[in-house]
């Protein structure tokens, strides 16, 4: 969407008629998609808003220029009910019709201070409550402060020429997206904020946690498949529940240098590995938390749940809605191995992508042929390239590396499993070491493997990989003619 003008909103508000108006904004924002709707009270704010600026001393068509209404970061749950965009500097205001009190005013700017902070522009933040005609400004000391009209109207007036292009260009979600095992500082710092859906999910987990206070067990499962902050929400769990004990954290995968930090500088909870978890004793833990738990074997999931249950521990299940296939073509529901144990389950799914752009989603999912979308993606974030024997796919990957790309390998080469890397990945980590973490730009080999009928396990570990990366993909394709056809063709070459 474009930046409009406040009073052009203000006006068309006053005179079309209500069911109209999210077509009449789109036309003045040039919005691909409508908003659903406009609601009255929020027609009447801006309105309301206008008026009083006009006459506070806005009397200049700057003071009006470059606004956008209901601006929602694109992937992010954060909304903004009018942004103006300048050269130089950035301002909020959020509408509220009636007094909704101090704490939820100071809250809701204090985020919108966070997600505006990329942009690296001066930013001034306000709440204008419509019925009282009061109007708050936080500042970058976070303090919360009454103000003026005349003080907004200032403020509005003195600022630059009003930015020109699409305003979700300014808003990256990869820039509000913290990995408790790349951004380890800033999670610890708590630098971050969860969607509404995730806090919907901790909230429902607390809770439970402390009516049952030991009485009964709680086992949530979470399904979320790869970018939408399954393991983000464990570790914020982690950090923050409060049971009296330390928790464990079981990471279904081996442990990174992430892992490690996690365990060095904080005492609320404790990452184990999965693997050999059949010999780790859990006594002394307040809460169970695992991440990735369709990743365990059944014998190990039976161990753990079983032993919540007897506790009575609180138990935290986050799964991929993909089963894994081992190298042996086995695979298991971790569902109805829990149900089978533990009938009172609560089972939440958290459905939006938040790491990955959309486009590399629709490309993975084409990719994989994941049902329920379009073979084409027209995307400039996905780089094909075909490869001339081995020597050459070890050339593209080194030059693909030099722009900042992670390769990631298949073979974790401690695990003595057989080889499954055509090139030499210089000891770079494998699809099993970086479960959990996130990388701007992922490389990937993608060999005659991927065609073959025993290509399931490597299929997986492909996926596993390309879920990995926040911005781009690089895939280099060696010795497969038929899959450099295909992703041409999903890429609309």
């Amino acid at each position: 969407m474009k930046l409009t003008s406040l009073q052009a909103l203000a006006q068309g508000f006053k005179t079309v008629p209500q069911a109209l108006l999210p077509a009449f904004e789109a036309q003045l924002s040039e919005r691909t998609e409508p908003l659903a709707a406009i609601k009255e009270h929020e027609a009447r704010s801006v309105i309301r808003l206008a008026e009083e600026l006009r006459a506070n001393g806005a009397t200049s068509p700057r003071h009006f220029e470059g606004f956008a209404f209901s601006f929602r970061i694109p992937q992010i749950s954060s909304e903004f009910d009018l942004l103006k965009i300048c050269d130089g500097a950035v301002v909020d205001i959020e509408l509220k019709i009636e007094d909704v009190g101090v704490e939820r005013i100071e809250r809701q700017l204090t985020r919108n201070r966070y997600y505006l902070a990329p942009l690296e522009r001066t930013t001034y933040t306000f709440t204008y409550v419509v019925d009282e005609g009061m109007l708050y400004e936080m500042g970058e000391d976070g303090v919360l402060v009454r103000t003026s009209l005349q003080r907004l109207a200032q403020v509005l007036g003195s600022l630059g020429r009003p930015y020109q292009g699409l305003v979700e260009d300014l808003f990256k979600a990869s820039n509000y997206l913290v990995s408790p095992l790349n951004d380890t500082d800033r999670f610890l710092a708590g630098s971050y904020f969860l969607t509404n859906h995730q806090a919907q999910i901790k909230t429902s987990f607390e809770a439970a946690c402390h009516e049952t206070a030991g009485c009964r067990p709680v086992v949530f499962l979470v399904y979320g498949s790869a970018g939408t902050g399954k393991s983000l929400l464990v570790y914020d769990l982690a950090k923050s529940l409060d049971t009296g004990k330390t928790t464990c954290v079981i990471h279904c995968g081996l442990l990174s240098e992430g892992h490690e930090l996690l365990n060095e500088r904080q005492e609320r909870f404790r990452v184990v590995s999965a693997k050999g978890i059949e010999h780790v004793s859990l006594e002394g833990y307040g809460a169970l938390l695992i991440d990735e738990a369709q990743r365990l074997w059944p014998s190990q999931l039976k161990r753990i749940v079983s032993f919540a249950i007897e506790r009575r521990l609180p138990l935290y299940l986050s799964l991929g809605r993909r089963q894994v296939v081992s190298q042996n073509g086995t695979e298991h529901d971790a569902e109805q191995l829990v149900r089978s144990l533990f009938a009172q389950v609560s089972v939440w799914e958290l459905s939006r992508k938040i790491r990955t752009n959309r486009e590399l989603a629709g490309f993975i999912r084409a990719l994989f042929g994941i049902a329920g979308h379009p073979r084409t993606v027209a995307t400039h974030d996905v780089k094909v390239s075909s490869a001339d024997g081995i020597t050459g796919a070890q050339e593209l990957v080194d030059a693909y590396r030099s722009e900042g790309y992670q390769l990631i390998a298949y073979t974790d080469r401690s695990s003595g499993e057989p080889v499954l890397d055509e090139i030499d990945t210089g000891g770079c980590p494998s699809a099993s070491e970086v479960i959990g973490q996130e990388f701007d730009r992922v490389v990937m080999v993608v060999g005659a493997r991927f065609s073959t009928p025993e290509s399931d396990f490597y299929r997986q570990l492909l996926f596993q990989g390309l879920t990995r990366a926040r911005s781009k993909i690089a895939l280099v394709v060696l010795d497969n003619p038929e899959l450099l056809a295909h992703l041409l063709g999903i890429l609309g070459a």
